[in-house]
C-alpha cells in the first residue's frame, strides 16, 4: 500500500499545527456615564502585558467574553443595558457594538452571565422589598450561534424569596455550564453564614431547575470571619471562630465526597483569619487570602494524602483574583495596580510577575483565544 501523502494534506496539517493561543486581559475604567476599555495580550511565560489596539469607549464596565467557533465576542453590560461586540484575533473589540439591548426589568441587573457552552445568557437581579426581605429573579436570553446576537425570551426562569434573613448575593458558572451557582449570606440576628446553592441548567432549553443547597460555613464558625469557594469539581469553606489559630479549611470533591482539611497544626495560614478563597480553573490549587498577615497563600490540593501542600509562592495582600481560563495566568486587582502572575498549576508556583498601573476603579475580564 502506498504511503504517499499529498502535498495539500501536508500543508493542511502544517497550518493546523500553527494555530496560536492568545491570552487576553480586558481592563475597563469608568469615565462618567461610559467606560474606557483597554485590551492587553499577556505573555504566559513572562507575565508581560502589551496593549493591543486603541482604547474603545463603551457604555459600561462589566465584560463577558465568548468564542463561538472562530468568532470572538464580548458582551458589555450594566444594570440597565447590554452591548455585544465582535473582536479580532487579538481580542480587540470593534469600535461599535453590533447589538444594544435595554433590559427593561423592574430591578437593575446585578449579574449578566454567559453560559460556557455559548447557547444562553442569564440576567440576574437581587433586591430588597418594602419589608426588608431579600428577593431575586433570573431572566433567560438565547445566543445566536452564528452571530452571537442576544434575544430576550421574556422568561423568568428562576425566582427567590422573599426571605427576611438570607439573600442571594452572587452568581457564577462552572466550566461545564451544567450548574449555575448562587452564593448566599444569612445575616440574621447573631448569625453570619455564607454558602452556595445551585440551579441545574437544561442545555436543550436553557431552563433552570429548583434551587438546591450545596454547603455552607456554619454560624458558630463565623464569629470572626468566614469564606466559601466553588467550582464544578470542588467546594471549600473556612470559618474562624476566635481569631488567628482557630481557623479550619475544609475542601470537598463533589463527585466522590473526598475531603481535605487543614488547620493551624497542618499549615500556619490555615488557622488564620480568612479574607478570600479561590480555586484556580485547573482545580489543583486553593488560594487563601490571609487577613491576619495580609498575604495570599497557595495550597496544592493532594487528594491521595488528604492534605494541602503549601507553595513557596505568595501574592501580596488579599486582593480579588482573576484567572485565565487555562490557569496559566492570574491577576490581582489592587487599589492602584493590577498584579500579573505567570503560574504553573502543576506545581503551584508563580514563575514571573509584572504589573499595570490603574486608577483604582477598574473592572477586569480574561479570556484565552485559540486562533
Amino acid at each position: 500500500m502506498s504511503r504517499f501523502v499529498p502535498f495539500c494534506l501536508l500543508l493542511f496539517f502544517s497550518i493546523a499545527s500553527s494555530a496560536s493561543t492568545v491570552e487576553v486581559l480586558y481592563v475597563a475604567e469608568p469615565q462618567g456615564s461610559q467606560s474606557s476599555l483597554l485590551t492587553y495580550n499577556v505573555n504566559p511565560q513572562t507575565a508581560a502585558a502589551q496593549q493591543v489596539g486603541q482604547a474603545v469607549t463603551v457604555g459600561a464596565s462589566s465584560v463577558d467574553p465568548l468564542t463561538l467557533g472562530t468568532t470572538h465576542l464580548i458582551y458589555i453590560w450594566n444594570g440597565t443595558d447590554v452591548w455585544a461586540y465582535t473582536t479580532n484575533t487579538q481580542g480587540v473589540p470593534s469600535t461599535n457594538s453590533f447589538q444594544h439591548l435595554s433590559f427593561n426589568f423592574s430591578y437593575p441587573v446585578n449579574a449578566f452571565l454567559i453560559d460556557p457552552n455559548g447557547k444562553y445568557a442569564y440576567a440576574a437581579m437581587t433586591w430588597l422589598d418594602s419589608k426588608g426581605n431579600s428577593d431575586a429573579a433570573i431572566a433567560l436570553f438565547t445566543i445566536n450561534q452564528s452571530t452571537g446576537a442576544l434575544t430576550n425570551t421574556n422568561q423568568m426562569v428562576a425566582r427567590y424569596g422573599p426571605n427576611l434573613y438570607t439573600g442571594l448575593n452572587g452568581f457564577v458558572f462552572g466550566k461545564s455550564g451544567a450548574r449555575l451557582y448562587a452564593s448566599w449570606l444569612d445575616d440574621g440576628p447573631y448569625t453570619s453564614i455564607r454558602g452556595y446553592s445551585y440551579y441545574s441548567v437544561n442545555q436543550s432549553t436553557g431552563q433552570l431547575g429548583p434551587l438546591r443547597e450545596l454547603f455552607y460555613a456554619q454560624a458558630y464558625e463565623c464569629g470572626t470571619t468566614c469564606a466559601v469557594a466553588i467550582t464544578d469539581v470542588f467546594s471549600a469553606e473556612d470559618g474562624v471562630c476566635c481569631g488567628p489559630g482557630s481557623g479550619n479549611i475544609l475542601i470537598n470533591r463533589t463527585a466522590t465526597n473526598q475531603q481535605v482539611g487543614c488547620g493551624a497544626s497542618d499549615l500556619a495560614f490555615c488557622g488564620d483569619d480568612v479574607a478570600t478563597l479561590n480555586f484556580d480553573p485547573s482545580n489543583r490549587n486553593l488560594f487563601f487570602g490571609d487577613a491576619t498577615v495580609s498575604e495570599t497563600f497557595i495550597g496544592q490540593i493532594d487528594l491521595s494524602a488528604a492534605k494541602l501542600i503549601q507553595s513557596s509562592s505568595t501574592i501580596p495582600g488579599t486582593p480579588p483574583l482573576y484567572f485565565s481560563p487555562d490557569s496559566k495566568l492570574l491577576y490581582a486587582v489592587n487599589s492602584n495596580n493590577i498584579g500579573i502572575y505567570a503560574f504553573q498549576a502543576s506545581s503551584g508556583q508563580i514563575t514571573a510577575s509584572s504589573s499595570l498601573s490603574d486608577s483604582g476603579n477598574v473592572s477586569v475580564a480574561t479570556t484565552t483565544l485559540r486562533n
